[in-house]
């Protein structure tokens, strides 16, 4: 009997300890853990906004989600005294008392309006302000490179949707009572912020130079692109489009024929004149034209009936390939063309990467090059100075100056560098593609010179581009309407001169000449950039 109850007594004992080892467990270790549980079962949450991921510049600088607007909150299950909480959100709102009213009979779980009004008021239980991010504000930078998303989708949000939509959710949270039908109005609401990983895109666009670019271009009210490549990467530094839009209003887009949605730096207009470059590299490179060759510039040229003029009908006598490039001479280029021959040409530009889809993950145009035999007779001139069938973007011709000032070596443009996580980390990094080599580096290095001569001839073109640091470069004026004087102006070029660093294109449709309006938007945005 006595073995009986000491036995008892031993599990008895055994029981009350695990007992208490049990709620020592549950009240003192994992307390957190089951507080949060039952106070969980006594949450309402209502879903606030759905979290996106960001686009970010190379230095993690955000094009996306830069503002805040501030929202007020009605929660009416809350509110002890309705009348009074609808004059306040009237007052803060600038609406209307009657539309409030309205609002609160939908009996909704809450309500949401924009504080038009900051009036330091001591807001009541059932009311209360929160900032919230702005996808888009109304100075948004690299428009048509971020693009917008919606009903429709266009840009980097549409190409990387999947890896920027996410699950996360920030929400308001409210307790209740024990049946969940009430809600406790002294304990007030919580804001609940998603914990799920949330995945941007890390482009290799310079934040600070794509604002120098789209402040140039608005300063002046260009119609028109530019592009800023880094020369020893190719990497896309500023991409910029005029007519801009508004991304929280595309609606208002829809029927306008103003090419607002038309990127013009990844789309192809006739080179004009920058195509010349293409042409002297050809030469040069052939060994079928050599510096000390002369050509006499009489004004104009025939070709099977066919006159070529001049820019004004203006005649430079004899001339070789370096003074023929500065002062843009069509008659001399016509005549260098057609010893080169349209194949070496043609062979050349798509040496450049003319024609040649290099993955962006944003459409753009290939460029465009007449057929061979589009080019016997007279189309040989057309090709030899950019006109007829040949297309150019504003991003290629940048390409192509970058490849110059690389010493001959072409880098692949990018635009992405990574997906990151919301801390920077890379989840997934997008590798530059072989670089391979265009030109000769001596070739490279008597088109780095003649480029210089364009800006510091006297007769030159660009001259109107010359910088404190230095600059080359090439004028293009892509006859548009012969009739009416209208042209495509161009400068693309590259500074400084010694050390290269920036490949920049500026392209002006409908402008002027363009030495008179693309090279002073070329002079402005490379000064500005050099010393940022």
């Amino acid at each position: 009997m006595g073995k009986r109850i000491v036995f008892l007594r031993a599990v008895m004992a055994f029981l009350i300890f695990a007992l208490v080892a049990r709620l020592f467990y549950i009240q003192i270790i994992n307390y957190n853990f089951y507080s949060s549980k039952a106070m969980e079962q006594r949450i309402k949450s209502f879903k606030l906004l759905n979290r996106r991921g960001e686009i970010y510049d190379r230095h993690m600088i955000p094009f996306t989600d830069r503002d805040y607007r501030r929202y007020v909150f009605a929660i009416p299950k809350m509110m002890e005294d309705k009348g009074k909480a609808i004059e306040i959100i009237s007052k803060i709102t600038e609406l209307p008392l009657e539309k409030i009213k309205e609002d609160f009979k939908k009996n909704k779980d809450y309500l949401k309006y924009e504080v038009k009004k900051d009036l330091n008021l001591n807001l009541p239980v059932g009311i209360f302000t929160l900032e919230l991010p702005q996808r888009y504000s109304s100075n948004s930078l690299a428009r048509h490179v971020i693009g917008y998303i919606g009903d429709k989708k266009m840009g980097l949000e549409e190409t990387f949707d999947k890896v920027l939509t996410t699950d996360a959710s920030d929400s308001i949270a409210v307790f209740t009572d024990g049946s969940r039908s009430d809600y406790i109005k002294g304990l007030g609401v919580k804001i609940q912020t998603a914990q799920e990983k949330v995945f941007g895109i890390k482009t290799t666009l310079d934040y600070h130079i794509q604002k120098v670019v789209e402040d140039v271009l608005d300063r002046h009210g260009i119609e028109g692109a530019a592009v800023v490549l880094e020369v020893t990467t190719g990497d896309i530094l500023a991409m910029a489009s005029r007519p801009n839009f508004d991304q929280n209003r595309i609606e208002d887009y829809l029927e306008s024929t103003n090419e607002e949605f038309i990127n013009k730096a990844v789309s192809g207009y006739p080179p004009g004149s920058i195509f010349k470059i293409i042409v002297a590299a050809a030469a040069l490179e052939s060994g079928k034209v050599s510096l000390e060759d002369t050509f006499y510039c009489s004004g104009s040229y025939d070709i099977n009936g066919v006159i070529f003029h001049d820019f004004r009908g203006e005649s430079h006598g004899f001339i070789n390939i370096v003074k023929g490039f500065a002062v843009s001479c069509n008659t001399t280029f016509i005549r260098i063309g057609e010893i080169t021959g349209a194949n070496a040409i043609l062979e050349m530009a798509r040496k450049f990467g003319i024609e040649k889809d290099d993955g962006l993950p944003i459409p753009e145009h290939v460029g465009r090059l007449p057929k061979l035999s589009d080019t016997y007779g007279a189309g040989i001139g057309n090709l030899s100075i950019g006109q007829g069938e040949v297309l150019m973007t504003p991003l290629q011709a940048a390409d192509i100056v970058a490849t110059i000032a690389n010493g001959g070596v072409r880098n692949i443009p990018r635009l992405v560098e990574a997906i990151v996580d919301d801390d920077g980390k890379e989840i997934k990094r997008f590798l530059p593609r072989e670089p391979y080599r265009v030109l000769k580096s001596d070739t490279a290095q008597i088109l780095r010179y003649m480029m210089r001569q364009v800006v510091v001839d006297p007769e030159g073109t660009g001259k109107r581009a010359e910088t404190f640091c230095k600059s080359a470069g090439k004028t293009g004026s892509a006859e548009v309407n012969k009739e009416l004087n209208i042209y495509h102006a161009w400068f693309v070029g590259f500074v400084p001169y010694e050390n290269p660093k920036y490949s920049i294109a500026v392209f002006v449709k409908n402008g002027d000449t363009g030495g008179v309006k693309a090279a002073p938007i070329f002079k402005e945005i490379a000064e500005e950039i050099i010393k940022y």
